[in-house]
């Protein structure tokens, strides 16, 4: 009678995946099998093979004794795919015969159970029963950008917190959902995000399936038929507008710039109000041509007004950090009333929403609004940001501007931080009050050398 296997320690990636004959294509699929980092996301154009290092990775994690490994799918069907890489493996490496085993996707049953005690399970966010779990040692949330961020904030994430437990997040992007924040953390090579590491995977750059990469006669030939923006996400990895979309001039890769803060130029603070919604300000400073550079978010909830103030007053600032004006939603008086107790006046002028729109579309077409890689919030919503699906159904792009005239059809979901941002820039640009910010916070502005704005009106030096 045979011995029933043992895991072994330290077994050897390279190694494993010469067994089960998985030869990955090319040297940025080796990248993604060895990435050491706790949450990588690949970034996958169709074809290109997503699923192939996540479960070979899936493989390779199950063999520590005890652990308990999720494949968590939006459904199970699709969480299937990653299974499917893991339940061939372990009939490669003759193991199947000594393990507890289901494979039924139709009734949401796909399960290995190792001789040391490792779990391999496929679990269903459209189930939330089945996300009910204790310690995740490794998780693949597969097609994560088609995940929800409940799924991920309040099921995954917690139960691999308990362990400091590993993700992937293999995807196709869908428009700049939250899996855009997710996989622009892993861009970031800051302290904050050291856990992090994403990556860029054109369908192109497999070389197998394309070979010629982007001058391959298939790659080609798609990208006559479908439209720019549908190439771009499901081929080319982007994350493009959603369809109806407010700012359709946003572009990552022109508008999504680092900025450090310059003692030498203004600042400015812009406020959206919220408890159960987020409470955001963005820190705006203003270069002498009237470019609008977004460098830091404060983001929060469930804390009242005070306690965002103190917060926002106690944070860390960079040198010679200074405020020279704050405005916020007008319909907030008492909001801005206790902030103003805590870090100063913050003003509030009525701009109509298109007005406002108009600006910010403005400043985007002349690549004069940048936002800084940190502002993960800000650059997911003012991507994502659209009209309401009525509206956005009943005209074309080209007569969404007619359409909108002067109400607001702001579909009014994931949207406070582009709501912070036109609350500064329609009174400083609309209605001027970057040229008579005196008439707003008093003649002593200008006639302060320093324009420090949180001194004058608070009397505490920051």
């Amino acid at each position: 009678m045979a011995a029933v296997p043992k895991a072994e320690p330290g077994i050897d990636m390279e190694a494993l995946f010469k067994e089960v004959g998985f030869k990955p294509h090319s040297d940025l699929q080796w990248d993604i099998c060895r990435s050491t980092a706790r949450f990588t996301i690949p970034c996958c154009g169709r074809r290109w093979g997503k699923s192939l290092p996540s479960g070979h990775r899936m493989t390779f994690k199950s063999f520590v004794p005890e652990s308990y490994n999720w494949i968590v799918g939006p459904t199970y069907s699709l969480g299937e795919k990653e299974f499917r890489v893991v339940y061939r493996d372990y009939e490669k490496l003759n193991l199947l015969k000594y393990c507890k085993k289901s494979y039924s996707v139709k009734q949401g049953d796909m399960r290995i159970e190792t001789p040391w005690k490792s779990v391999i399970e496929v679990a269903s966010a459209d189930k939330p029963n089945s996300l009910q779990g204790e310690g995740l040692s490794h998780a693949i949330m597969s097609e994560a950008a088609s995940h929800t961020r409940v799924t991920w904030e309040q099921y995954i994430e917690p139960a691999l917190s308990d362990l400091l437990g590993t993700c992937d997040f293999p995807s196709t992007p869908k428009g700049f959902n939250w899996y855009h924040g997710l996989w622009m953390m892993g861009q970031e090579q800051g302290s904050q995000t050291k856990d992090y590491q994403s990556y860029h995977a054109p369908s192109w750059t497999n070389p197998v399936r394309f070979p010629g990469g982007l001058e391959n006669e298939e790659i080609q030939r798609l990208k006559r038929v479908a439209s720019r923006v549908y190439f771009d996400q499901e081929y080319g990895a982007q994350f493009t507008s959603i369809a109806g979309a407010i700012y359709e001039e946003f572009d990552p890769r022109i508008h999504v710039q680092s900025w450090v803060f310059d003692p030498k130029l203004p600042n400015y603070r812009a406020f959206d109000y919220g408890f159960v919604n987020p409470f955001v300000m963005l820190d705006i400073q203003v270069s002498p041509d009237d470019s609008v550079h977004i460098w830091r978010e404060y983001y929060g909830r469930y804390q009242s007004t005070l306690e965002h103030g103190i917060s926002i007053k106690n944070r860390e600032n960079p040198p010679g950090y200074r405020v020279d004006g704050m405005w916020g939603d007008p319909r907030g008086a008492d909001e801005a009333a206790t902030l103003g107790m805590v870090i100063g006046y913050v003003a509030s002028q009525d701009v109509s929403w298109k007005l406002g729109v108009e600006e910010i579309k403005r400043l985007l077409k002349a690549e004069k609004l940048t936002i800084d890689p940190s502002c993960v919030n800000t650059i997911r919503q003012l991507g994502q940001l659209h009209v309401k699906q009525a509206a956005a159904n009943s005209a074309s792009a080209q007569d969404i501007q007619e359409l909108k005239g002067d109400g607001n059809i702001q579909h009014k979901v994931d949207d406070h931080a582009p709501d912070a941002l036109r609350y500064f820039i329609g009174p400083y640009f609309v209605l001027g009050a970057n040229s008579h910010l005196a008439d707003i916070y008093g003649k002593e502005y200008h006639n302060s050398e320093s324009h420090d704005f949180f001194t004058l009106h608070t009397g505490v030096t920051l």
